[in-house]
Formats: C-alpha cells, sequence, structure tokens
C-alpha cells in the first residue's frame, strides 16, 4: 500500500472538483438528435469556438455570467451577427444566458 492509495478513485467513483478548476466540456443531445454544446466563454477571444459549433449545425447555449457587462454584449452581437449569417436563430433563455440554434431549429 503506497503513501497516495487512500486518494485514489474508487469503484468508478468522480472526483469533486477544485474549486476554480475549470469544469470538464459536456454535451447533451437537443430536440433534433444532435448534440447540444454548453459554452461559458470567459473572454472575447473564445466567441472564435463557439463559431465554429455554429457552423458545425450545432445548438450552443452561452452563458455570459462570467463576463463584464460591456465584453458580455460585445459576445451578443458578434454571435448573432454569426447565427443571422448562418440561418439560425438566437433566443435569450434567462438573463445572461442564450441559445444560438442552426437553420431548421426553431426557437419560439
Amino acid at each position: 500500500m503506497g503513501l497516495f492509495d487512500n486518494f485514489k478513485e474508487k469503484n468508478g467513483a468522480k472526483r469533486r472538483p477544485i474549486p476554480g478548476e475549470i469544469p470538464e466540456r459536456r454535451s447533451y443531445t437537443g430536440a433534433d438528435g444532435k448534440p447540444m454544446q454548453i459554452r461559458h466563454p470567459r473572454s472575447f477571444a473564445d466567441v472564435e469556438e463557439i463559431i465554429d459549433r455554429l457552423k458545425d449545425n450545432l445548438t450552443v447555449i452561452v452563458y455570459l455570467n462570467e463576463l463584464s457587462a460591456s465584453t458580455a454584449e460585445r459576445v451578443t452581437d458578434i454571435l448573432s451577427g454569426a447565427i443571422y449569417a448562418l440561418g439560425g436563430g438566437m433566443a435569450q433563455l434567462q438573463k445572461d444566458m442564450f441559445i444560438f440554434t442552426p437553420d431548421g431549429v426553431d426557437t419560439q
């Protein structure tokens, strides 16, 4: 028995997240059967990766609560322009939370 054996994951148990640690990226399935992405951008630089998911025709839920008000507004503006150019839709789900859907998915 080694010194650190007590800290190993046992029986497939998940480890607890460390405070401040970036959570794992999770994907969910939308109504159209395609994966739905959830993103928490931390800067304006993260917008490119979100637009790439939109170009892949994936539904993306974006939480803007980790951004300053001015950066959140810039991110919303650029993403709404991108989704318009791609023929998709956008809807606000709650304060600082938006859903961006590809062409053919109704956001109403």
